[in-house]
Formats: structure tokens, sequence, C-alpha cells
């Protein structure tokens, strides 16, 4: 897995400009579907403004990651508290925060028959880059970054 850090928008990010993130008054996604689709109207949106358009293993990868974050923070963090997409001209950044102070842990997979294990493994894996920050109130949000390429 690479990363890179995420400096200033580049001259070909500043021509098409980030997207705007999901505006306060939208309600927060109630499931990892729900979450997936924004997804998918961001980039779409890009997509119009833009003229560019995701190859289908870039994009099954970034909806995967939108799946296990949201999944995580639902089973795990006590509830989804953020969900923040923008997309530039290289990148889309996906932000869920959820209600828990836990680090994420790389767990071995559930014995044969049980579901999970493999979420945060996957979303290490996928993304080229991944910050996670503790919030005053007790929460956490993890951001994650994948090439739009």
């Amino acid at each position: 897995m690479s990363h890179k850090s995420c400096d200033a928008p580049s001259d070909a990010t500043r021509a098409c400009g980030p997207l705007a993130e999901l505006p306060a008054a939208v309600p927060l996604p109630a499931t990892a579907g729900d979450a997936r689709g924004h997804v998918m109207r961001v980039l779409q949106e890009r997509a119009d403004r833009c003229g560019s358009v995701l190859g289908e293993r870039v994009l099954a990868d970034l909806l995967i990651a939108v799946s296990e974050l949201f999944t995580n923070a639902t089973r795990h963090g006590g509830g989804v508290t953020r969900f923040e997409v923008g997309a530039w001209a290289g990148e889309v950044r996906v932000t869920v925060g959820d209600r828990s102070s836990d680090l994420p842990r790389r767990r071995s997979a559930t014995p044969a028959g049980g579901e999970g294990g493999y979420g945060w493994a996957l979303i290490r894996e996928l993304a080229t880059e991944v910050t996670l920050v503790l919030d005053r109130d007790g929460g956490k949000r993890i951001t994650v970054s994948l090439p739009l390429t």
C-alpha cells in the first residue's frame, strides 16, 4: 500500500474545484447503501462538471471502502455522527465520524460461519491515505483518500 500526503490542490484541481461536502441540513445516511448512493451522486456531479469518468475497479474500491467505514462506525462506533465526501482532480476523500474514541484494530477473521473481521484491513489496503482524528467529545473521525484514476 502506498501512502501520500495531500498538499494544496494543483492548478488542474483548481480549474474544476472541489465539490461541496454533505450540507449540514441534509440528514446523515441511514445505511451503508445510502452512503454509497451519496458518493455516487458526488462523483456524478464531478463528472458532469469536469468531464471525468471513473473506471469500474476504481469505483468498486471506493464503494467498498465507503461501505466498510460506514458499517464499522455503525457496528463498533456507536453510530455515524458525520459523513463528508469531497472529490478533486486526482482523488476522493470520505470522512466518517462516530461516537467512540476506541481506535480501529486489525483483527483476524471471524471463525468459519461468522461475519466480519476484514473491514479495517480492507480499508487500509484500498486507501492511499488514512487519517484518524479523536474528537474532544469522545468520538472520532476517519478520513480515507482514494485515487480517482
